[in-house]
């Protein structure tokens, strides 16, 4: 008979009465556990259960009780190997008891117990994440390793449905990218034993970390590129004296303008040739800047698009910036110019070059100007790409003009052939100017065109001190009180709270220190920001506390603190705050409403790149090295520095937001009919036949390292032919991670399966065991498996691998990377066990018999999901609120909103103990 337990424990415990615990439950612990577990003075495990003799004892110790369910519901407990062994109906009667015991009120609080009070400091990721939208950044603060090493331009969940193919590139692991502060930082997190980092528990404040917080408090606020990058700290610490410059007017967007991009001369690898005369930023760092200004809003790359179009002399091209499109870039021609394709020439992006229009006209003039930036912002760098062509050669010189007045002139002869003589001109602006025009010359050139391609730019925006007259008569008081209010609103938005006036006074106080201490008003609202970033209630996330024992319901802002931090690891918008502000987010409908905004948002990406990353011991893939010898496929590219490592993250992160996104059922993340592919996994799982159609969609391989390098980070969803891929479980993310260098690990596989899968982790091996040749060079005598096998029958070990082996048998069908195989050395495979008393013979066969009994699955992944989303354990207590959200769950075939939505709805995530 197919299992369904917990939901035959909800309806026993709504429908009937509980056992008796005297009468009924008792006498069955000690007829099955006092031997074990009596009180002796060394019980089995430490686990005293024979002093527990009425209802009010278990109350009053019953946090131990969660453990019990967990061993007898998988037959762990009586041991396996003990002749005396309960009935399935004393299992069942003793596990409905301790449910029934589970959602009782707690004898102290006269109610269910919800869980204490948050008090945890916020993570790395959510620090950074609070001070980026704090502020209204578009880039991160610093580098951190959380923050994955993939472009997620392709996530929008706002459309309800995945693209059929995605474009996921990868940048090479620990390369560093556009950041704020680029050589500041924060320690790492702490793990909690089988949770998160985001568990208060395994959090701590140190003296020296402390310091760390707020030496990054203080390069934040000193940073010259705050001010530039965010109009909220503009605002914060102009200064009331100096007049406000109007607001450029801003255009319309029209069909006609172009888009800057991020990559600056993708098509050609490093280097291109220098130009002569000391370009000021060589090719690799101006890529590199580009694509940061790109992301942040100060940049990007105009690549000449379009094909065979005539822009008229005196008209500008307009480029609008990528993230901020209200922001163009002007470059005005003087003569007619021409972008076209040339087939004598490679060009350094797409297919498409600008050029002079009339032939001959080889001397071409461009001023710049921006629109839509802020005051005082223009073109800092500039740098393009003069190409060469097949049977053409010549000089080129490029000329810029700076705001103050000056020039600097660039020149380089360009040889002969296509691709061969393509140079590259950088420009960059005196401190507190900026590039007004371009001139070049190419009227030396050979043939009728001189080619340019990849106009990238960086704008900035200098600090310009006032001329005189331009300031306004604002008395010390008066600045004062502006101070005074712009704190106040800034820190109730830091510390995520109403601020009273006392808080506001403090920080106003350091205001007037750094006045009297001859510093400027910027100068001294940047003492007080930095001070408030640093403080406690900005780093940490808290809730009051009354001092009065009881349950209450979450406060406004409370309730949406957690929902925030939750589903985006960051704090509430403006959005949800009006909710908090009109009384709605308390409202049932009202907080599933904002959920529901929240997760079409793409700040709902955190939910994967955080909770399923770390979920999945994802976090750690990197770490995996197989051996080079052994696994050459793992490792392509000059002389093997690219790995798999990529490709295995972003298939992983793809099914979770697959499943997010079309709101799909959960058991996908164990037995979905599809995955997503690159050529190299398509390769790697020998599914090139089966997909055969999927992947002849994606680009095709390349010899230039470039471009197939580009071309493998095209992603295609594929149905699978059959069950053996699909889902986590035989993913070559996981698989890799659970292995060794040289060989597989069924202990490890079975443990991440017992505590990712299932959430119920193996307790730590009473005897250590290691092969004698775990080495490069193992016996090939005997497989993994019987190795493991002659281990698993001392008694000592059986009761823990009864359940820990048959995953991990089930997985010995793939190798250390995830290919499949049928021989361990020189031993055949063999795969076969059997799980919930169905036998299988394989990884298709395994995932068959956990879906005869999907709820354990659920039950795990509800377990792990609401321990993130209140950033705690589980407790006992908590079991009757997973057991209703797996109800509800069932009921809709387990979609990810009906968890999702029933955990923020669930009495733990909306009520807290006060104590």
């Amino acid at each position: 008979m197919k299992g369904r337990l917990l939901i035959l424990l909800g309806a026993l415990s709504s429908a009937t009465a509980a056992p008796d615990f005297k009468g009924e439950i008792l006498p069955l612990l000690e007829d099955q556990c006092f031997d074990c577990h009596g009180s002796e003075k060394k019980p089995k495990g430490g686990v005293n259960l024979e002093r527990f003799n009425s209802d009010a004892a278990v109350m009053a110790e019953r946090e131990i009780w969660a453990s019990v369910f967990d061993k007898v519901e998988s037959h762990q407990m009586p041991p396996p190997k003990r002749d005396s062994q309960p009935s399935e109906e004393e299992r069942r009667k003793l596990l409905a008891w301790i449910s029934e015991m589970a959602a009782r009120p707690d004898p102290k609080l006269g109610a269910r117990d919800p869980g204490h009070t948050l008090l945890r400091r916020l993570t790395r990721l959510e620090y950074n994440n609070t001070v980026r939208d704090l502020f209204g950044l578009k880039l991160d603060v610093f580098v951190f390793p959380e923050r994955l090493p993939v472009v997620s331009d392709y996530f929008q969940p706002n459309l309800g449905k995945m693209p059929e193919q995605v474009n996921v590139p990868v940048r090479e692991y620990g390369m560093k990218y556009a950041v704020l502060l680029p050589d500041a930082g924060l320690p790492g997190d702490n793990r909690a034993e089988h949770g998160f980092h985001n568990r208060g528990d395994a959090m701590n404040l140190s003296p020296l970390l402390l310091e760390k917080y707020v030496g990054v408090a203080k390069a934040i606020v000193e940073s010259p590129k705050l001010p530039q990058q965010s109009t909220v700290f503009r605002a914060l610490i102009a200064d009331p004296a100096v007049p406000l410059r109007a607001e450029p007017i801003r255009e319309e967007a029209s069909p006609d303008d172009f888009k800057a991009v991020r990559d600056f001369a993708p098509n050609l690898d490093l280097p291109l040739q220098a130009t002569v005369g000391g370009a000021v930023t060589v090719t690799y760092q101006f890529r590199f800047n580009a694509a940061a200004a790109a992301q942040d809003g100060s940049g990007g790359v105009w690549d000449a698009t379009a094909r065979d179009r005539t822009v008229k002399g005196g008209t500008p091209v307009r480029i609008r910036f990528g993230h901020d499109e209200s922001k163009v870039l002007s470059l005005t021609p003087r003569a007619d110019l021409w972008v076209a394709g040339f087939s004598t020439a490679e060009e350094t992006s797409g297919e498409s070059l600008f050029t002079n229009r009339e032939k001959g006209a080889k001397t071409l003039h461009f001023t710049l100007g921006l629109e839509g930036g802020l005051p005082g912002e223009g073109v800092k760098d500039l740098a393009l790409c003069a190409l060469g062509r097949e049977k053409e050669k010549g000089p080129v010189a490029m000329t810029v003009k700076f705001s103050g007045g000056g020039t600097h002139t660039l020149s380089a002869d360009i040889p002969e052939g296509a691709g061969i003589g393509n140079t590259f001109f950088a420009f960059r602006a005196p401190e507190g100017e900026h590039i007004t025009e371009l001139d070049v010359d190419g009227s030396k050139f050979s043939g009728n065109h001189v080619l340019l391609d990849d106009l990238g730019f960086i704008t900035a925006v200098p600090e310009i001190a006032p001329a005189a007259g331009e300031t306004l008569n604002v008395s010390a008081k008066e600045k004062r009180k502006i101070a005074q209010e712009r704190l106040g609103g800034f820190l109730a938005k830091a510390f995520r709270h109403p601020v009273d006036e006392r808080t506001v006074e403090r920080y106003t106080g350091l205001y007037d220190e750094t006045l009297k201490a001859g510093g400027s008003f910027p100068d001294a609202m940047r003492v007080a920001i930095g001070a408030a970033l640093a403080s406690p209630e900005f780093l940490y996330l808290s809730e009051h506390v009354s001092g009065r024992a009881g349950v209450r319901s979450l406060g406004d802002h409370e309730l949406a603190n957690r929902l925030a931090y939750f589903l985006w690891s960051a704090p509430p918008d403006d959005v949800l705050r009006a909710a908090v502000d009109s009384g709605r987010l308390h409202d049932s409908t009202s907080l599933t409403a904002e959920a529901r905004r929240m997760l079409r948002d793409p700040k709902a990406r955190e939910l994967a790149e955080s909770f399923a990353v770390q979920w999945l011991r994802l976090d750690q893939l990197y770490t995996a090295k197989p051996d080079p010898q052994l696994f050459r496929g793992f490792y392509y590219g000059q002389q093997g520095k690219r790995t798999l490592h990529g490709p295995m993250l972003v298939e992983a992160l793809l099914l979770f937001e697959t499943v997010l996104v079309e709101d799909r059922s959960v058991l996908d993340f164990v037995n979905a009919d599809y995955t997503w592919l690159n050529r190299q996994l398509g390769s790697l799982y020998q599914l090139e036949n089966a997909c055969a159609t999927q992947l002849g969609t994606l680009p095709p391989p390349s010899k230039d390292e470039l471009k197939d390098l580009r071309a493998n980070s095209v992603f295609v969803r594929a149905p699978l032919p059959d069950s053996t891929r699909g889902g986590f479980i035989s993913m070559a993310g996981p698989l890799t991670v659970t292995s060794l260098p040289f060989r597989t690990s069924p202990v490890k596989r079975g443990a991440w399966l017992l505590e990712t899968i299932f959430n119920r982790p193996p307790q730590e091996p009473k005897v250590a065991f290691v092969l004698k040749d775990a080495e490069e060079h193992s016996s090939t005598a005997l497989s993994v498996r019987q190795k493991f096998e002659q281990h698993r029958n001392e008694p000592a070990c059986y009761s823990c691998h009864i359940r820990l082996d048959p995953p991990g048998f089930a997985l010995e069908a793939f190798d250390p990377i995830g290919s499949l195989r049928t021989h361990d050395g020189e031993q055949p495979v063999d795969a076969h066990a059997e799980w919930n008393g169905h036998a299988f013979d394989d990884p298709a066969g395994f995932k068959a018999a956990l879906m005869e009994k999907p709820e354990e699955f659920v039950r795990g992944f509800i377990e792990h999901l609401l321990s993130y989303a209140l950033g705690r354990k589980l407790e006992i207590y908590d079991m009757p609120a997973v057991q209703q959200i797996q109800e509800a769950a069932a009921k809709d075939g387990y979609r990810f909103s009906t968890i999702l939505e029933g955990i923020i709805q669930s009495y733990p995530f909306r009520n807290v103990r006060d104590r």
